[in-house]
């Protein structure tokens, strides 16, 4: 039994049948609250299954509000995930968790899908609300596996990862010279040159620049990662960062882009720059395993995205196919032609 005081409330964790016994969990306004609901419990004065089963006709609002306070505050992007998570109780009536049907779900999707929301954003949804009924039901809120785990996520599709051309960076980096939020040229530099985030490197702090580098510590994964960069970006940053931290410069960065006339896939905004530092140091010959450091991929499959843009790849391809060895040989295969006529132009094979 414990009673912990947690982000300004008193957290209750007992099994009052003992360590093989039901968990519960919850949380109070004072200490003498915790104390007093122990003791009923422990002494008999309160029946523990009417309590639970209070708990188990929650609505979904009222769930993650408990989830949130016992698990949830702790996660990155704590409080944009529950908001998110509330937003779509809202759009599914608040029912009761219980109840929270697949068939619902697969309405709510179907609906959110006509209305043009990508299934990768659906996916994320689910995954989430799936973690949230597994955390509950580990720390013993409630007593029942969500019918919801049983859900499959939507096929995405594959998108293809663009990137920007040397002459396309001449026009952005034209428009982000004459941009008025002077925080913008730090941040878009450093996402070039070290492939960062948009988040990172806005967010970058000048106790991070160490050691001619960049150490990026508020990633996606949790896991820092230090980039070294040339000595003049190095110094410049620096000495931008001695004063404070960069202002916030993400919607500049859009006017700027939107001024380029250049066209862009859809949700690939900023990150575009993260994939224009890979695919030009792959092209350059960089290592993919060097890339997946730099970048802080989890994975090198992830990496491995970028394979197709490496020369050696594409030579390979060349001289590494199987009839290339028969040609090599000098024993090269002859292309049938008998009646058919060689095209003269282009034009011939279209019209």
């Amino acid at each position: 039994m414990s009673i912990k005081k947690v982000d300004g409330k008193y957290k209750l964790d007992v099994r009052p049948n003992g360590a093989k016994g039901k968990r519960v969990i919850r949380l109070f306004d004072s200490k003498s609250q915790a104390l007093q609901y122990r003791n009923q419990l422990l002494s008999g004065r309160l029946e523990n299954q009417a309590d639970q089963a209070s708990f188990d006709n929650l609505r979904l609002n009222d769930l993650i509000e408990k989830w949130y306070d016992l698990h949830g505050r702790s996660l990155k992007s704590s409080l944009d995930t529950k908001n998110r998570l509330l937003k779509l109780s809202k759009i599914l009536g608040n029912p009761i968790a219980r109840t929270l049907s697949p068939e619902l779900l697969a309405d709510y999707r179907k609906i959110r899908i006509d209305e043009g929301i990508a299934s990768a954003t659906l996916n994320r949804e689910l995954i989430t609300l799936k973690a949230m009924f597994r955390e509950l039901r580990r720390l013993s809120v409630i007593d029942y596996d969500s019918p919801l785990l049983v859900v499959r996520k939507l096929r995405e599709p594959k998108i293809e990862l663009s990137y920007l051309s040397t002459s396309d960076l001449v026009k952005l980096s034209k428009q982000v010279d004459v941009s008025k939020n002077e925080s913008l040229w730090f941040v878009f530099t450093i996402c070039l040159i070290t492939g960062s985030r948009w988040s990172e490197a806005n967010g970058l702090t000048y106790s991070n620049c160490i050691n001619s580098g960049f150490q990026f510590v508020d990633t996606k994964n949790g896991h820092s990662r230090f980039v070294p960069v040339d000595f003049e970006t190095f110094d410049t940053v620096r000495s931008r960062l001695v004063h404070g931290p960069f202002l916030s410069c993400y919607s500049a960065f859009r006017s700027a882009m939107k001024r380029t006339g250049l066209s862009i896939p859809k949700g690939q905004m900023a990150h575009i720059l993260r994939h224009t530092f890979a695919s030009h140091f792959v092209m350059g010959g960089g290592n993919l395993v060097a890339l997946q450091k730099i970048l802080g991929h989890s994975s090198l499959n992830i990496t491995m995205r970028y394979s197709h843009l490496a020369p050696d790849y594409l030579k390979q391809a060349i001289e590494l196919n199987p009839l290339s060895k028969i040609n090599r040989s000098g024993k090269k295969m002859e292309r049938k032609l008998s009646g058919i006529k060689k095209p003269v132009d282009d034009e011939s094979l279209t019209g």
